[in-house]
């Protein structure tokens, strides 16, 4: 077991040699301690800090997955009866109630934003839904919990999914630990070409410029707490003894303080002389890699670098082209992907209802779509049909029954062909 960095071990009674001395029961055969617990009862240095979760420690990939989970939230999700884009919306009953609020501890903008995080964490995102337990009626749809990834296992036996172990436990877990069957679980999860059953994130493709990332900022954190101090060296003609050793050592821990604050003196006995290293100017350039580190995790999560920060070389039309390429190009096949895995959850609450996400109410599209008919409006003046317009640039208007003749303005009159001219002919001299 271990406790705390220290490694407990105990062996039973019946595997000690018959020559040896029996400890008391529950005595501890072996001791071994982590390096870290081992510096820390010698009163040395801990090692520095560790990347152990990338969505915590590094603001970049805190900041892609939160826009584009957030922007997702954004978007109204809406309900029609028959199909998508029809006049006949459901605006209230049972259906938008239990979307305002699938959950008593989440609502209808945290239900999107942990879907999004959990598909861009761990690639797949599970949900549990709950039923009520109402007999001689159908059951009916009570609440929606969104558990960790990481405390499910699938079960596979003879090339089949028999069903899913979570492991959570504890008084926090949302469930107890159980074994769920496949249809109990709405899994979702995004293509893995090398897992059949669990999915592929964007996270580990981008692991190793977050690590990168993080340890350029540990190490412009560490510069300035030291006031641009890379350490000292105490270069001596003679050998120390380890009791002058630990007295340079107390000596230069002494003369250190805060960041901002100018260092104590020191004073040196023996002819001992105080090397300072300098930060060269290729060890300063981890400033300008971490631009290009940003752009690596950025194109991980097909997030434009223009919309996580403010870059230097962005103006105001660069910024919104990259917002609507983001839009139509991220967020727009994002949003389609969970309408498909959102079908069964609004069948069972209104089997006549479908849901769909309104990118074309955004005032980014709405200002897109006005660019496209005023592009339809020319190609109608030069005698296009209006549907086939429509079919086009994707204008979003329903076919109409005189849509498919073209039309001229009546200013315009026919002139008939142009004559050719016959040469005049050439004076010869």
């Amino acid at each position: 077991m271990k406790l705390f960095g220290f490694q407990f071990n105990r062996s039973s009674r019946e595997s000690l040699p018959t020559n040896s001395v029996a400890e008391p029961a529950g005595a501890m055969e072996s001791r071994e301690m982590s390096s870290t617990a081992e510096a820390w009862l010698k009163g040395e240095d801990l090692d520095g800090i560790t990347l152990t979760n990338a969505y915590e420690q590094v603001a970049w990939v805190y900041r892609a997955i939160n826009v584009l989970a957030e922007q997702v939230a954004n978007v109204p999700f809406r309900f029609s009866r028959k199909e998508p884009d029809s006049e006949e919306q459901i605006t209230h009953g049972p259906l938008v109630d239990f979307y305002a609020r699938p959950h008593p501890q989440i609502n209808r903008f945290q239900y999107w934003e942990l879907r999004v995080i959990w598909l861009m964490l761990r690639g797949e995102c599970f949900r549990i839904p709950i039923f009520s337990s109402a007999h001689g009626r159908r059951r009916r749809l009570e609440r929606i919990i969104i558990a960790d990834p990481a405390h499910f296992q699938h079960v596979v036996q003879d090339n089949e999914l028999m069903g899913w172990r979570y492991t959570g436990f504890g008084r926090n877990a949302p469930l107890t630990a159980q074994v769920l069957l496949p249809e109990e679980v709405w899994f979702e999860k995004l293509p893995n070409p090398f897992n059949f059953w669990r999915g592929l994130s964007p996270l580990s493709v981008a692991a190793f410029p977050a690590k990168a990332d993080f340890t350029s900022s540990a190490l412009m954190q560490g510069v300035l707490e030291n006031n641009g101090d890379c350490g000292l060296i105490v270069r001596t003609e003679q050998q120390l003894t380890d009791r002058q050793r630990e007295q340079i050592k107390t000596a230069l821990r002494e003369r250190k303080r805060r960041a901002g604050t100018a260092d104590g003196p020191l004073l040196l006995s023996n002819g001992a002389d105080v090397v300072q290293p300098k930060l060269s100017s290729t060890d300063l350039q981890f400033l300008e890699n971490r631009k290009f580190l940003r752009g690596e995790i950025c194109a991980a999560f097909g997030v434009p670098e223009e919309i996580v920060a403010t870059t230097d070389s962005a103006k105001y039309d660069v910024m919104a082209g990259a917002r609507l390429n983001f839009i139509e190009n991220r967020v727009a096949p994002l949003c389609r992907r969970l309408e498909a895995e959102e079908e069964s959850v609004v069948r069972s609450l209104d089997e006549h209802a479908v849901g769909w996400f309104d990118l074309e109410s955004l005032p980014i599209m709405q200002a897109a779509r006005r660019s496209r008919l005023a592009a339809a409006k020319a190609g109608f003046e030069m005698g296009i049909p209006l549907n086939e317009l429509n079919r086009a640039l994707d204008l979003g208007f329903k076919p109409l029954p005189w849509g498919d003749t073209g039309y001229l303005p009546a200013g315009l009159q026919p002139v008939g062909p142009v004559q050719p001219t016959a040469p005049k002919p050439t004076s010869q001299v």
